[in-house]
């Protein structure tokens, strides 16, 4: 019994069945090697920048908005520029996967729309916006022009816009899915009924409302 085992454990430890092994070995590195990754199609890429920056909006700023809105106060430039930079680690990482035909598509739709290939917080505060619209924007990931897949998000900043003057208290986080379905609905024949809104967004939206303006129209 010795000797066989003996016999056995020297064929696995012989100089032949060692460089048999590391021939495996190196086999297997070839293969994965030349087994090709299969890149992601900017469709795919797109949504998973549409996932990741819903996100972000969701986990890490949506309650730390509401927080100074909770308190009757507007929240200024350095939370607006913190809320914009994670939009933009998201973008880079996104856009270094995106197709050279996909970039330039960008580049030249932000030069035509903003005057830059690429647009920093300076150029949008610049342009009008204030912080919080800024902040907001940043987790609206639009590019309907460029025929792209958005998160939706634009849809609760539409009505935002819509009502904001008639209820001033009313903030995106705020707004609910059927305020934005009321306001679809009425945006249709260019004139929309803040007090439909409002109402479709149940008691603690029309309790925050302005009472004197709510009957208000707009255009949009």
């Amino acid at each position: 019994m010795l000797s066989s085992l003996t016999t056995f454990t020297s064929f696995f430890n012989s100089p032949a069945q060692a460089a048999e092994s590391q021939e495996s070995v190196a086999r297997t590195q070839r293969s994965a090697t030349e087994t090709p990754v299969r890149s992601q199609s900017n469709k795919e890429i797109r949504a998973s920048y549409n996932v990741q920056i819903s996100a972000a909006y969701e986990t890490e700023f949506k309650d730390k908005f509401a927080s100074y809105h909770a308190k009757g106060q507007c929240f200024g430039e350095n939370l607006a520029r913190e809320a914009f930079e994670a939009r933009s680690t998201i973008k880079e990482k996104h856009q270094e996967q995106t197709s050279t035909l996909g970039r330039m598509a960008i580049s030249v739709r932000n030069l035509y729309k903003y005057g830059a290939f690429n647009v920093g917080y300076e150029q949008l505060a610049q342009s009008g916006k204030n912080p919080e619209e800024i902040a907001y924007s940043a987790f609206s990931t639009g590019g309907g022009d460029l025929g792209l897949e958005s998160n939706g998000f634009t849809d609760t900043l539409n009505v935002w816009k819509a009502i904001k003057d008639s209820a001033p208290d009313i903030y995106p986080e705020d707004i609910t899915p059927e305020m934005i379905a009321t306001y679809k609905a009425q945006s249709k024949n260019k004139n929309v009924n803040v007090d439909a809104i409002l109402t479709a967004g149940g008691s603690n939206c029309s309790a925050q409302s302005n009472p004197a303006s709510r009957q208000l129209s707009v255009r949009v």
